[in-house]
């Protein structure tokens, strides 16, 4: 896997590591790609560009380490939910629905960012951008309804590949509600003006959960064995 960083980033301090990170990860998510200006995110950072270029040759090189840097993290956070195999399906949807609802909150740059690298113009740049986050969900959530079909839990009659494909864009859309400005305008849209407040969390969480339940599992008093 390509790092888009030098050697020199590296060795810095994970402090300033930090710091720099931040800094790109809020302009990159206010801004866009395409005005993400380097001279602020050197300003941001407290470094001067110069050095800046120093840690990472280009913008674009800046940009793909960020969104990098970005998947790691929710790849960490998904992995420890889908991979644990002592809960059933239907329980790792719920702490899923709880770690969307929660990094959307906590995390929002980085779930803006996510959003502009997924709405990317720039073809070229787009080719570029690490695929990694977005194998890793399919293969996790495939693995996970598969194991559940297997167990009874999962409907048989699903195609799982596209169920997996339409679970991950539910979860998606509901992250980008809390994130994006015109995602989060819809969700009070049809919703009211107060359902991103965190007082109505659980309410949003069982709602979804009901949903994706009823459309993934088979009913309990149905199951066999």
């Amino acid at each position: 896997m390509r790092t888009f960083v030098n050697e020199s980033f590296k060795r810095l301090d994970a402090d300033k590591q930090e710091r720099i990170i931040r800094a790109a990860v809020n302009e990159f998510a206010d801004r866009g790609y395409e005005l993400a200006n380097t001279n602020d995110i050197a300003e941001r950072a407290k470094i001067s560009v110069g050095s800046l270029f120093h840690y990472f040759d280009t913008k674009e090189n800046l940009f793909l380490y960020i969104v990098q840097y970005g998947s790691r993290i929710i790849e960490q956070y998904i992995g420890q939910i889908v991979e644990d195999e002592t809960k059933s399906v239907a329980e790792r949807i719920e702490q899923l629905l709880h770690l969307v609802v929660r990094t959307s909150r906590q995390e929002k740059t980085l779930i803006r960012l996510y959003h502009e690298m997924s709405s990317l113009g720039n073809n070229d740049l787009l080719t570029k951008v690490p695929q990694s986050l977005e194998s890793f969900t399919a293969r996790h959530y495939i693995a996970m309804l598969q194991e559940g079909q297997k167990k009874g839990e999962v409907r048989p009659d699903l195609d799982i590949s596209l169920a997996a494909f339409a679970m991950d864009n539910i979860l998606m859309s509901l992250q980008y509600a809390y994130s994006c400005d015109y995602y989060n305008i819809r969700f009070q849209i049809y919703n009211n003006p107060w359902i991103d407040q965190e007082k109505n969390d659980e309410k949003v969480i069982a709602e979804t959960l009901k949903f994706l339940c009823g459309a993934l599992l088979v009913p309990e008093n149905e199951r066999k064995g």
